[in-house]
């Protein structure tokens, strides 16, 4: 039996420059709050079964705003197909492997490719979720899913998330602790508005676990991998990842139903829409794929997906799309090469598969 939430009105933020917008009402499911100050929740990663699409259940507000266009200019950047900078031996020396990304973690952790895993299970790692952390940004803080205990030898990439109009990470806690399950360090912006703020709140997520990736004093002290760090996020918090995307830190991107022209990306780019998306179509998605002309690049739709059905709002298991992602992180952030077949080559798993309709560049190999 379905549960049915309330339903709460919320409204749209409009008018960010430089962006293609999507305006109007979208109803569905309060978002549960980010949590009480200063407290932390422990769950185990156990595996799941594979990720079908999951049950929509109570939507929150989750409607696309934009960005202003941006990012810093620069030349770093993978190219010409390559699945990840990533050092090809695991017990490689950490410092500077791979895409630029400030400073190094250290003697603490090395930089180097994870084991390979399914993307649709929990990862090996137990979770902890931290509320109301990192710097404000206009005065709101963060939220990190994290593993609770991590590697004893490599260093663990970083994910920045961006939320939906009027949502917080809460909303996204299956599918962010299903990134932490896997060894990503998850920083989500608790900003309703992820596109808007100075600096912005993607970004300052990012430089504040750096920071704290030199900070013995911190739990983060030497476990980052400053070398492959990632971005993503749902609706406006789409629009605020092909934003992001031009920070010379960003090695991999994955702007999900929202993305806007960025011409600076660093590394590879998934994009996704759903082809029954009205808040957000497809064809906003296709505009921001056709600028890209120097990295590898996917335009994946899934043809059943609408804004907001294929979230995961309950449960443990990821949907389809949010499995891909997983995939897109862990191949290029993880160097976990045996999911490179998922994207890349004209007879990739997505491109077999009927439910996807895909559109690639530089991704022949």
């Amino acid at each position: 039996m379905q549960v049915k939430e309330p339903k709460v009105r919320w409204a749209l933020v409009c008018g960010f420059a430089m962006a293609q917008l999507a305006c109007g009402n979208h109803n569905g499911g309060s978002p549960a709050s980010a949590g009480t100050s200063g407290t932390s929740s422990a769950s185990t990663g156990g595996a799941s079964s594979s990720g079908g699409a999951s049950s929509s259940g109570g939507t929150g507000a989750i409607i696309a705003g934009g960005t202003a266009q941006g990012g810093a200019s620069g030349s770093v950047g993978q190219g010409g197909g390559a699945s990840s900078g990533i050092a090809g031996s695991a017990g490689a020396t950490t410092g500077n492997l791979g895409g630029s990304g400030g400073a190094g973690p250290g003697a603490g952790c090395t930089v180097g490719a994870w084991p390979a895993a399914d993307p649709a299970a929990a990862g090996p790692f137990a979770t902890v979720t931290e509320t109301n952390v990192g710097p404000a940004t206009d005065g709101v803080a963060f939220t990190m899913f994290r593993p609770k205990d991590f590697s004893t030898t490599l260093c663990h990439p970083l994910v920045t998330w961006g939320n939906g109009t009027g949502s917080t990470p809460s909303l996204y806690k299956v599918v962010l602790n299903h990134l932490a399950s896997h060894g990503f360090v998850v920083i989500a912006s608790d900003s309703m508005n992820v596109g808007q703020g100075s600096p912005p709140p993607m970004l300052n997520g990012v430089t504040w676990v750096l920071a704290q990736n030199e900070d013995p004093a911190s739990p983060l002290y030497r476990h980052i991998d400053t070398t492959h760090i990632g971005a993503t996020g749902h609706s406006q918090g789409g629009f605020a990842t092909s934003s992001a995307s031009g920070d010379q830190r960003i090695t991999a991107s994955a702007p999900l139903t929202g993305a806007s022209t960025q011409r600076n990306l660093r590394g590879p780019a998934w994009l996704f829409c759903g082809g029954a998306d009205t808040t957000v179509p497809c064809s906003t998605v296709q505009s921001a794929f056709n600028s890209i002309t120097t990295q590898p690049a996917m335009l994946a739709r899934l043809v059943a997906a609408d804004h907001a059905n294929w979230v995961t709002f309950r449960g443990t298991k990821p949907s389809v799309a949010e499995t891909a992602m997983t995939a897109w992180m862990r191949l290029h952030l993880m160097g976990d090469t045996a999911l490179r077949s998922w994207f890349y080559g004209s007879s990739c798993k997505l491109c077999t598969d009927s439910a996807w309709e895909i559109t690639q560049k530089m991704m022949d190999q």
